[in-house]
């Protein structure tokens, strides 16, 4: 089984233009949440918990990074499309031709900041799954 080395991720991220951005030189911790719904439905008389399969599926995108305040950087990138529908992708071990690639429409809900005395200015941002569903695919 092949590891993949952490430091190589690369991250794409499309500004309010519709241009995708690398952020993945600036971030330092990502985060990719696959999840699905499990609904109960055990009834009396059961001695374990049943769950239906396949249920809804969802999926959230984050990541933390040195905030930088260049034109086609972090805090312009995100601070543009807080809120809005946009696209991203996600290469674990970089972006070279066949690298693993995710992506999905998402839309960015949570962007912050944060600046303390003797550290570097941090940004992290959250992204919901907006519609459809996270891709996987590498990277042409």
């Amino acid at each position: 089984m092949a590891k993949i080395p952490a430091r190589l991720a690369s991250i794409g991220v499309d500004d309010s233009t519709g241009a995708c951005r690398a952020l993945g030189s600036l971030a330092n911790n990502v985060t990719l949440t696959l999840s699905t719904e499990a609904p109960e439905v055990t009834s009396f008389g059961d001695t374990y918990r049943v769950r239906l399969q396949d249920g809804i599926k969802d999926g959230e995108f984050s990541f933390d990074g040195f905030m930088t305040t260049g034109a086609n950087e972090t805090d312009a990138v995100l601070f543009g499309i807080l809120g809005a529908s946009t696209r991203w992708v996600f290469g674990p071990n970089g972006s070279s031709s066949g690298c693993i690639m995710y992506s999905a429409s998402a839309v960015l809900t949570s962007y912050e900041m944060t600046f303390a005395l003797e550290d570097a200015a941090q940004c992290s941002a959250t992204f919901a799954l907006r519609s459809g569903s996270i891709t996987r695919g590498t990277f042409g």
